[in-house]
């Protein structure tokens, strides 16, 4: 996975990296691409946005944690958090 952040996509995947957009040429990436994207430690957690943001201080209710490959199209949106942000993972 390259990655690009200028002013055009060029026919690049945009995503929105904890509200960040980067462009990326794969339809793929996993959860050590997008802490490299976000410049966040290993041990931090990925969480891919499938709803709106959920409001200020309460877990999320639809979002999911990225720990394996999965397939993105622009405008996906992810957040990279400590660990233990929104309580354990029970996947």
């Amino acid at each position: 996975m390259t990655k690009s952040k200028g002013n055009g996509n060029n026919g690049k995947i945009t995503i929105l990296v904890t509200q960040h957009p980067h462009h990326i040429d794969s339809e793929t990436v996993d959860d050590q691409n997008i802490r490299v994207l976000a410049g966040a430690p290993d041990e931090y957690e990925v969480w891919h946005v499938v709803n709106s943001p959920d409001p200020e201080g309460q877990l999320p209710v639809d979002d999911v944690q990225v720990t394996q490959e999965i397939n993105v199209k622009s405008g996906d949106r992810f957040r990279v958090v400590p660990p233990g942000t929104f309580g354990a993972c029970g996947q």
